[in-house]
Order: C-alpha cells, then structure tokens, then sequence
C-alpha cells in the first residue's frame, strides 16, 4: 500500500521529547523512593512480565495517564487501515502490511463503530466511590481488565525490583516511547521544489496509533468520556486508524444529529473537582532550569481553566428562541403594514413563489417603514422646526417665534455637543490603552492550524497568502496549512483555483499513484438550504518545510452539471474544519472525508491532529506581518480566558481607485476606535476573517470553538427566516464571534491587538464597495439583535451592562447616524446663525480623528484623510440605508471588480 503524500524541500518530522529525569529524579529512583514519584505499573506488565517487556520499562506518577497507556495499546484493537481487519499480535499485522505492500489487497470490511463497544469491555459492575485511594483505583482497575484472576493474587501496583533502573517517566508524568519507529515515509533524493511521494512502511514494531484518552477507571465515575488531555503512546507507533462512528440509532440520513450532541455533551461537560485537583497535582514543582520553570509556570496557568464557571446544565439557544420561526407578533404586524402588496404581486413580477420569501420581503418593508416613522419624527423636530422658528422668524408649525423652543433647541445643540465630547474623551483613552499595549512576544511551540477557505482567487493572489503563512516567525514544524477549495468553480478564460491549488502550487499531477483524480468522500454539509450530502478530496504534503492538508469540495455525482458543483458557502468551508478537529477530540460527527484526512496526517505527515490548540482564520486576500502569528498566539498562550484575537487589518492597494483610497483611513479609523472600545470595555463583536486566532481548546482538552452545542447553531441545520438567513448567510465571521461570546462571554474574552497586523484588498469599485458594506452592515443589525435575543449564559450584571453599551453605540451609528449627521450638520449651520464662535467647535469636531491619528502616533494616516472625508457621507448615510432596503438579499454579491 502506498501512501499519497507531497513533499516540497524537506519535510519536518516531528521528534517525540526523549525520555529522561533530572537529577534529583534519578537519585530518588536508584533509592528505590517509589512513594515519592508514585510510580504505577502496568497492570498488563505485572501479570505477565515477560510478554509486555515494552511495558515494564515505564511507570506513570497517576491513574490518570495510566488508564490513557491502557486505553491507547492495550484496549484499542490493531486494525489494518486499508481493510479494517483485526489482528491479534504485532507480528501478524506486520506480515498483512508486507503482503499487501507486493500487492495482495483485500476487500474492505465495515470499521468499528463507536468508542462505546470497546468502552463496554472495561466497564464494571459499579461506580468507585468518590474517596478511593490511588491504590484502590489500580487495584480495581487490574480486576476489571483481569475479573478471573483471583483478588487474593493482584500485585503491587508500584513498580518495584530491577524495574526501577530501566523505568522511563516523562516531565509530566506521562509514558514514554523507549524506542524510536522508523520513519513512515522514504523520501528519495529529490531536487528541492519538486514533489515525492511515501514508499511503504517499515516498522520494527507495529502497534495500534495513539488515540484520544478514554476514561477507564475515575474518581466518581470510572467511565464518564473525560476532556482531558493526550499524550503518546508508550511504543513505536503505526499510523493505524480505528474510527468510531456514531450509532445508527442516534444519526439521521445526513450522519448528524443535534440531539446526539447534546446528549454526549451533557456526559463531557467538564472534570469534575476532583479530577481538577489531581490536574494540578500532576502540575506541580519540579527542581528544573530557568526556561523549564517558565514552562512550569505556564501550566499553572493551563489549570486555572478549571475555575471557569460550571454550569448546573449545559444551557442552550434554543432555550430563549425558536430557530427557524417567525415570532408571531412580528408576521402579525408585518402581514398588517404590508397588506396593500398582494401576493400575487410578489410571484408574478419578483418571482417569489416561496411563501418565506415572502414574509421575507414584507418584514423588511414593515422594517423600512418603522425606520421611516422613526425619522419623519426627528427630522420635523431637530431640522424643519428649528429652520422655520429660529432662523427664519416664521409662524409656521407646532411652535411659535415666541415660544420657548429656540431656546431649548440651543441647550440641546449643547448637550449634543456634551454629550459627543465626552464620548470622543472616552475613545481617545480606549486607544491610548490599545494602542500602547507591550509588544514583545515569545514564540511558542502549540501546534497551530491556519485555515484559509478560497473560492474563484487566481494563482497570484493564492500564492501571496500561502507564502505570508509559510515564510511567518512562527515554527514550521508547528504549523499545519488547511486549505478549503469551495467548490468546482470556473470565471470564463481563468483556470478553477482547486486545479490551481492542485496542479500548480502544489504540484501533485507529478504524483502517479495519486493524481487529481482520486475517489472523493462524502461528509455532512451545511449550505443555505440546510443539511445535505457532499463530497471532497483530500491532499496531504509538506510545501517549504510546512505540512499542509488541501481538500476540494467537488460534490456529489448528480450535481456535476450544475453551474457551481460542491460548492456549499464559506461557512460550510469553516464548519468542515471545526467539525474535522471535533471529530478527532471528542469521537462525534464521524464522516468517511474525516476519517481518510485523519489518516493521511497520522500516515504521510506525521502529526497527530489532538495536538491542535489554535486556528489562524485567513481570507485567501490577505497577506501577514511576519510576525503577526507569533505575537497572537503569545496572547492566547498567556491569558487562557482568551477565546479569540484578531489583529490589525490594513489596505494594500491604496492607489487602484479613488475608491479603494478612500477606504484606508476608514480601515484605520475602524480597528483604531471601534475595536479598541470593544475591547476595553466588553469583547470585540467580530473578529474578522482577515486575521483572526481562535482557540479550539483548552490544555485540559475542554473545548473551546469546538463546543458542541456552538458548533450547532453556527451549523444552522433547520429553515431559515429572514433574520437567521442575515446571520448565517452573509455574516459568518461575525456569528461565530456572538455565538462564541454567548457561550463563554461569562468567563471569556473576545479581544484586538493592533500589533498584529496583515493587509488586504479593498473594493476598487463603488459597486463592490456596497456588495460588501451590504453584508457587513446587515450582518451587524442582526447579530446584535442576535445578542440583545440571548445575552451570554449566566453573566454577571455588569459584564451584560458593558455588552449592551457597546451594542447601543454601535447600533446607534448605523440607525441613527444616517439622519443624525444632517441633522446635526443642520444643528450646526443653526448654531452658527445663533451662537457664537460655534465654527470653532465645529471645525475641532471635523478634526477629531486627525487627533486620534495622533495620539496613535500613526501619522502616515492622515494624508489619506482628505480623501475620505467627502466618503463620509457614503459610509454614513448610503450605505446603512441601502443595506437596510436589500436584508431580503442574502446573496454575497460582487466580490471582486
């Protein structure tokens, strides 16, 4: 069997750390002070010595990574990845390999499905109780795995005699290898830059691959699926993939089912107390150098996830709304204010033959007309009256000349003034702590996944943000490339961008065995019509030293003629990767596409994908500071109640228009203010998909992005009203942030750091500016009403009063500043005519964001000042009302110009 894998340079192979003790550990070993390290042996390796010599030269300090040793080589079964049978020993597996390397092959058989039959072998007659010694737990532990063996006949759990000077224990009590397996992949000698693929495999031993922990023996509960964290396994290691679908019972036609989520969440929610404690006794001291009490350091901080809040239930959305349904009140007053467009209307000249476009369209016409009222009533008060009363001294209205009005519109020209002052001060001192944040970093060693989703890009805008991925400060051998090609797509006279993707930039037509043609696997999609079936290829190699993992969404057969084959939307690009990674952690939303990527990076990379904790989101436009990267994962890596961060994104061609000009500073202006005040005073609504880092979990293999019940609402499987349709639709980037404040804001933070920085395209063009800004802006009116719907679970008063300050400014700036800045431009003019020196406060209003540019001693911004300005009144007032006119129109739109 040969493995379909590409090389470019020379491939990084990930070296396993080498067993070893330091000083004072060996000394306590040589004195036989066992109690001291409580070092457990293999319950295997004390009944039979002899026949599990690879297991008698370790111990572990706990029961925890002990039972992880036991589930990983001697409870999963050793399975041949290519026809899933079963074998009973090493050997035999190893002459199945060999023969099927000469070309015998055999048909496959069905994988085992499910954790839960192997789980069952191990399982006892009852619970342990919650004060049970360590010794206790071994001691039931070898009676489980053993039950024929008389009690009177169970050894020492400790490892005792000889074994002590042979033993091998690793810095955080966790087993490790003796020995070192050859290499899974031969590479020949190759010119650099050109493709090579695997030979064979060649083991001198063969056991079963590492897998996620399960527990099998605990405090409270032996058999509860712990989120804990992974460690190898004690041998050398073939890539062997054992995958566990999901129950029949428990999955629908598409292989998903939310309720089974729910139900295996609600059993892996969290450790409980005690198995805390036992993490950070695990934690504890050792007598080590600088750099490794750093480290030390670094995981007392990983064990503080344990304080985050515990909820009594797993709470859920649709606790506080109904997905997929209209509110009654709101089709009852839509179908009311709109009853003059007859339906008949709507399907015959707007082609609208579904009843929910329909509602659709009337709700945004009731929308429209609300919004209407709502400035009708300003515009009389705050512009006609005052002209009509005192400007022109003329009778005409509700006031007279006489009354008392004049002299209250002039108190409200000065509140107005106040009140913006005041807000301008707080901005300026929200920067300032931005701004000014330390930017030094240290780089780390967490195996970060960069994602980028492509649609129709051309090569050299691919090529540009894959070589800012690869050539960033961050590690090579820490860096996984997850591309998602949505979709077969073509523009008329440019080749797709998965053949680009393939063919040119990471040349694996020079692959014979492999090619572009290999059989596609189907897996559980999430489009704008709900769930359905697709299918994708999945390429596996190294590009310049880095690992990268290329799936091509190609769609199922019936679909190949259709304009856009496979494709299923961004969302169903970024949803493919986090399901991926949950899949692999927690054993759910099994599919064959997941299975086989499992497997080809287990095989021809080298890496298991356990060890992901982050995932850099880059749009396929963007090109990054090298050492953007770094300094993000710094953050995270420092302060775990981060859930995501996102940096600093500019322009990178200023001078293609006037347009894209005078988008520069609106950009700054943008990450400058309005980032900087989310995030000093509550978490920052969107992080964008230009350049975001979120966490997938924690150390403690909690998750993160990858919680179940969020990654359900952002899939989003039921229909769709007009509302939901604006939040999954066309506003992806920012969902995944609401959803991720609505779950974890109680503890968690959502934040920006301008020292991060990338660049991307700006819309050259006026008609892809509104496409865009169209998308944007609806996105915002809608996630926000997402969040004042459901505030986050079980946060405090003030946390929830922070939120909706920020919610209230900016909401204020879409509906209110488009009538507000003419109004107040009027207000001004007014103010002119009546008070004194009131073009002095307002020109100094004008100038206030060159005065922010330098406080953030960003002067190189204030030249592109001058063409924004006449913008405003586009960015302002045209844009929120057009997007507000299109909310029907959850079509992305142009794109490009």
């Amino acid at each position: 069997m040969q493995m379909m894998s590409q090389q470019q340079g020379s491939p990084p192979r990930s070296q396993a750390p080498s067993p070893g003790l330091s000083d004072s550990s060996s000394e306590n070993l040589a004195s036989g002070n066992v109690g001291y390290f409580k070092l457990f042996a293999c319950p295997y390796a004390k009944r039979d010595p002899e026949g599990r010599r690879h297991c008698s030269k370790k111990a572990w300090k706990s029961i925890h990574r002990l039972r992880q040793h036991i589930y990983r080589c001697h409870t999963l079964p050793i399975k041949c990845p290519s026809c899933a049978i079963d074998f009973d020993s090493s050997p035999t597996f190893r002459d199945h390999i060999q023969a099927a390397d000469d070309g015998d092959h055999c048909e496959a058989e069905e994988p085992i499905r499910g954790l839960e039959n192997l789980l069952e072998k191990l399982k006892p007659k009852k619970d342990t109780s919650d004060e049970v010694s360590d010794e206790e737990m071994w001691r039931v532990l070898y009676s489980t795995l053993f039950p024929n063996d008389p009690k009177n006949t169970i050894p020492s759990p400790y490892v005792e005699g000889d074994q002590l000077a042979h033993v091998a224990v690793s810095s955080h009590g966790r087993s490790t290898p003796s020995l070192r397996s050859v290499p899974l992949c031969h590479t020949p000698n190759s010119r650099p830059g050109l493709n090579s693929r695997c030979v064979s495999y060649q083991n001198s031993e063969i056991t079963p691959a590492p897998r996620r922990p399960a527990s099998i023996a605990s405090r409270g509960s032996l058999f509860a699926v712990a989120n804990e964290a992974t460690s190898p396994c004690p041998s050398p290691q073939f890539p062997t993939p054992i995958y566990s679908r999901p129950q029949t019972a428990r999955t629908n036609n598409h292989g998903f089912n939310p309720q089974y989520v729910r139900e295996e969440y609600y059993q892996t929610r969290t450790p409980d107390s005690s198995e805390a404690r036992s993490l950070q006794d695990e934690r504890s001291p050792s007598p080590r150098g600088g750099k490794l009490r750093k480290e030390r350091n670094v995981k007392t901080m990983e064990a503080q996830v344990t304080a985050f809040k515990a909820w009594e239930k797993p709470h859920r959305t649709d606790e506080h709304s109904n997905p997929g349904e209209y509110q009654g009140v709101w089709k009852y007053l839509a179908r009311c204010l709109t009853f003059y467009i007859p339906s008949w209307l709507l399907e015959k000249f707007f082609k609208m033959d579904d009843a929910r476009r329909r509602m659709a369209f009337r709700q945004k016409v009731f929308f429209c007309l609300l919004l209407a009222a709502i400035y009708t009533v300003i515009c009389y008060f705050l512009i006609f009256q005052p002209i009509v009363s005192c400007v022109i001294k003329i009778d005409i209205g509700m006031f007279g000349t006489d009354s008392q009005f004049c002299e209250a519109t002039r108190w409200l020209i000065y509140v107005y003034m106040g009140l913006g002052g005041a807000f301008m001060l707080l901005v300026a001192i929200c920067v300032m702590r931005v701004r000014y944040r330390s930017r030094k970093f240290e780089e780390h060693d967490a195996l970060l996944v960069m994602h980028m989703p492509c649609y129709n890009e051309d090569e050299a805008t691919l090529r540009k943000t894959i070589d800012s991925c690869v050539d960033s400060s961050y590690e090579n051998s820490r860096k996984l490339l997850f591309i998602v090609a949505d979709g077969k797509i073509a523009v008329d006279g440019r080749k797709p961008s998965h053949r680009i993707l393939v063919e040119d930039i990471f040349q694996h037509e020079e692959d014979p065995e492999m090619g572009i043609d290999n059989e596609a696997k189907s897996y559980t999609s999430f489009d704008l019509e709900g769930v359905s079936e697709n299918k994708a290829h999945c390429y596996t190699g190294f590009f310049r030293g880095v690992r990268y993992v290329l799936v091509t969404k190609v769609g199922r057969d019936e679909e190949q003629a259709h304009a856009k084959p496979g494709n299923r939307g961004k969302r169903d690009s970024q949803l493919l990767v986090y399901n991926f990674f949950h899949y692999v952690n927690y054993r759910r939303l099994w599919s064959p596409l997941f299975e086989k990527i499992e497997f080809q990076m287990r095989a021809c990379l080298d890496i298991d994908a356990t060890e992901a904790m982050h995932m850099l989101v880059v749009d396929c436009d963007t090109v990054l500071e090298k050492t953007g990267i770094s300094y993000l994962v710094h953050q995270l890596q420092k302060n775990h109640n981060l859930i995501g961060v996102c940096g600093y994104t500019g322009v990178n061609n200023p001078f293609a228009s006037f347009v894209a000009m005078t988008q520069v500073f609106e950009y700054w202006l943008t990450h400058a203010v309005l980032k900087a005040v989310e995030t000093v005073f509550s978490n920052v609504l969107v992080l964008s998909g230009c350049f975001t880092i979120y966490r997938l979990k924690w150390p403690n293999n909690r998750p993160a992005v990858l919680h179940p019940l969020l990654l359900e609402d952002y899939a989003g499987s039921y229909d769709k009203t007009l509302h939901e349709h604006n939040l999954l639709s066309i506003g992806e980037d920012r969902y995944l942030s609401t959803l991720a404040i609505r779950y974890f804001g109680a503890d968690c933070r959502l934040q920006y750091f301008s020292a991060a920085t990338c660049t991307t395209t700006a819309p050259d063009t006026l008609s892809v500016l509104l496409d865009q800004r169209r998308r944007w802006t609806n996105s915002l009116i809608h996630c926000h009403f997402s969040h004042l719907n459901v505030l986050p679970f079980e946060a405090s008063f003030w946390t929830q009063l922070r939120l909706l300050f920020v919610i209230g400014a900016e909401l204020f700036m879409v509906f209110v500043l488009p009538l507000a800045l003419p109004a107040g431009l009027v207000l001004a003019i007014v103010s002119v005519l009546l008070t004194d020196y009131a073009w002095a406060i307002l020109l100094a209003f004008c100038l206030l964001p060159v005065l922010i540019c330098v406080i953030c001693n960003d002067w190189k911004y204030i030249p592109y000042y001058v063409p924004f300005f006449p913008m405003v009144a586009i960015f302002s007032i045209v844009i929120p009302l057009f997007s507000m006119w299109k909310q029907d129109n959850v079509k992305w739109g142009k794109t490009r110009g």
